[in-house]
């Protein structure tokens, strides 16, 4: 394997499986064969940015590797897991609460990555429910290129993700039952608490009102 700044040989048993982690790395195979299947990361990079923002300064400057490596090899006992995206989210997860070395060199490369990123982003500037457009004016792109890099680390429209995220912090403080329903509407960007109650209803089925209410029955 070579890249600019340098290579390095790898060795694989013949019954070696796993995930082969390469950044921006060319291949050359000198002996034997390799067969491999490309891995799409992106819903493990989106997965990481809400577990990584969550975090606290300290620990994420803590999670920060000392160096980048190019290449490196996770070794998986049951490729299974990789056929379905739950179980796939579901390994990942559990993994992320005890971290082997190897995986964290799976973290590093997900945290290089422009959809670890760009979802980072999105979590920080759409709290106050921003419109897309001038999203991707702060990020520094045209609108059109914004959506697409949206969609490519959303795996979803940007502009239906952005609803459902303002909806579950909209609802939080709801549950939370510090704000009254129309702080909640106007903090997260509704235009009022009809909009708010109409949005909210017509996504889950219940009014915000009626979720209020349903929470104050169940805690006496």
């Amino acid at each position: 394997m070579s890249w600019e700044e340098g290579a390095e040989t790898l060795t694989l048993a013949a019954d070696w499986q796993g995930l082969l982690l390469l950044d921006r790395v060319e291949v050359n195979v000198v002996a034997g064969a390799l067969a491999f299947q490309p891995v799409r990361l992106e819903a493990l990079s989106k997965l990481l940015a809400f577990v990584d923002e969550a975090k606290t300064d300290e620990a994420r400057d803590a999670d920060a590797p000392a160096s980048e490596a190019r290449c490196a090899r996770l070794p998986l006992a049951d490729l299974n897991a990789w056929q379905d995206r739950k179980r796939c989210e579901y390994w990942f997860l559990l993994q992320v609460l005890m971290p082997s070395p190897a995986f964290a060199a799976l973290l590093a490369l997900l945290r290089r990555s422009e959809s670890y990123w760009l979802v980072r982003f999105l979590l920080a500037q759409s709290t106050c429910g921003d419109k897309l457009q001038a999203l991707g004016e702060r990020y520094g792109v045209s609108y059109s290129h914004f959506r697409r890099l949206c969609r490519h680390a959303l795996g979803n429209a940007a502009k239906t993700e952005l609803r459902d995220w303002r909806m579950a912090r909209s609802l939080l403080d709801v549950a939370e039952g510090r704000e009254n329903l129309t702080q909640v509407a106007l903090k997260h960007g509704y235009a009022s608490s009809s909009h708010f109650s109409n949005e909210i209803k017509g996504l889950i089925g219940v009014s915000p009102r009626g979720l209020s209410n349903i929470i104050q029955l169940a805690t006496k």
